[in-house]
């Protein structure tokens, strides 16, 4: 007899005395006696039916059907394709306006072309150790290519990677879109003047990137095209359709300590546009307070407005202080140097379609002083971001174009020297 059993007889053999002291007559004893043995009747058939359920698997035993449930996850992933892939994104609500064009635009970006939204897909082989890809998407640009990076990357060794595709401009420090993460975005919501003006925006081509003393020292470059569709600009003097300049990019970083970095970057092409830049930029973050200046000079053939060879010469810097740990207070400051030859930078193309730089210094009438003079370009931008949560900021700015000639235009054809500029964004990232 099991334990329990044994347990419930002597539990009511010691009830039987007291139930007989009670009873008046051996009739009532005999009924009592008879509900006594149906309850231990029952008693005993719930006992017998819990010693014949099946026991529960010991926890060893759970824990080995729960890794093979995860090995069988991992196989299925790995054969579907979907193993190391990461999907990240930004998508941006803004308004902006500015005191010249007279508009007021809603639900665009607030600072990079018109697309307000970007997607990327990464994926990673072999646990990090092996191929990996970008695909970076811009869902309804109509300005740029929608596909903004399509890249690989393959192991040498530890230290070095083959590295090659569509890969965006790496000069600088600002980064092409505006994000809540502040280590993978750029924190104000438009772009300083070398970024807009003076700066590459794409390569395709092949290369290598290289990693030194445990990640200090870091290299990168690849030979290719250097803007491939500035070749293709119709009308502009130094472009030919049927020709594509070749060239070779760089960026050479030195990892000071956890809280500072110093850059080397250069792009550099011949053939059909021949143009050389180069940069310095570097960062200090640490505590409250952030830190980043860029240096840009450079040179093009051909492309100032009087047909002579653009020079330029440019500086941009930023400070950022958190008055607490979600508001962020930037400001930034941008000069650009462009009186040679009437002016010109690498994105301005000789006056071609498209072009973005201010050209020769006017007067107030639109005409200008000297052909051979260009307007200077300066720019200040204050704004604020506050951290809504970890994956959304609302941002604010404000920012004052203002160049050394009458080189704006009001929506009343007016000619003027500044241009003031408002925005403002909830950007939410994943």
């Amino acid at each position: 007899m099991s334990f329990q059993r044994k347990l419930i007889v002597v539990a009511l053999a010691s009830i039987l005395p007291m139930a007989s002291v009670h009873a008046q007559s051996a009739a009532d004893l005999q009924k009592e006696i008879a509900a006594l043995k149906a309850q231990l009747q029952s008693l005993q058939q719930k006992v017998e039916a819990l010693s014949a359920a099946p026991s529960g698997p010991t926890l060893p035993q759970q824990i080995t059907r729960i890794e093979q449930k995860i090995d069988l996850m991992d196989d299925d992933a790995e054969k579907s394709g979907f193993k190391g892939v990461k999907i990240n994104g930004v998508i941006e609500a803004s308004y902006k306006t500015d005191d010249l064009s007279a508009t007021h635009s809603a639900g665009v970006s607030a600072g990079y072309g018109d697309e307000f939204a970007m997607l990327q897909i990464t994926k990673e082989t072999q646990d990090g150790q092996g191929v990996d890809w970008t695909l970076r998407l811009l869902p309804g640009s109509t300005t740029y290519n929608h596909v903004h990076e399509a890249s690989i990357s393959v192991p040498v060794d530890k230290e070095n990677r083959i590295i090659g595709g569509l890969i965006p401009d790496f000069q600088g420090y600002e980064w092409s879109f505006a994000n809540a993460n502040p280590t993978l975005g750029n924190q104000l919501l438009t772009h300083n003047a070398l970024f807009d003006l003076a700066g590459a925006t794409t390569y395709a081509g092949l290369g290598m990137s290289h990693n030194f003393g445990g990640s200090t020292y870091a290299l990168k470059w690849l030979v290719g095209n250097v803007d491939p569709a500035n070749d293709a600009i119709a009308g502009s003097a130094v472009s030919n359709v049927s020709k594509k300049a070749l060239g070779l990019a760089y960026r050479a970083d030195w990892f000071i300590n956890e809280y500072a970095f110093i850059g080397l970057s250069g792009a550099h092409g011949s053939g059909n546009r021949d143009f050389d830049i180069m940069a310095i930029d570097g960062g200090y973050v640490r505590g409250d307070w952030a830190f980043n200046a860029h240096l840009n000079f450079g040179g093009q053939r051909a492309a100032a407005a009087n047909g002579g060879d653009a020079k330029w010469a440019g500086i941009s810097g930023l400070v950022g202080y958190k008055l607490n740990p979600r508001l962020q207070l930037l400001a930034r400051a941008d000069f650009l140097e462009n009186r040679t030859n009437g002016g010109g930078t690498y994105a301005y193309n000789a006056g071609g379609d498209g072009a973005t730089g201010l050209g020769p210094e006017l007067d107030s009438s639109g005409a200008a002083i000297d052909p051979n003079v260009g307007a200077n370009v300066t720019r200040l931008t204050f704004g604020t971001n506050y951290q809504l949560n970890a994956n959304t900021q609302w941002k604010v700015e404000y920012r004052l174009d203002k160049s050394s000639g009458y080189n704006f235009t009001d929506a009343d054809g007016n000619f003027k020297d500044t241009k003031n500029s408002f925005g403002t964004a909830v950007v939410v990232s994943f």
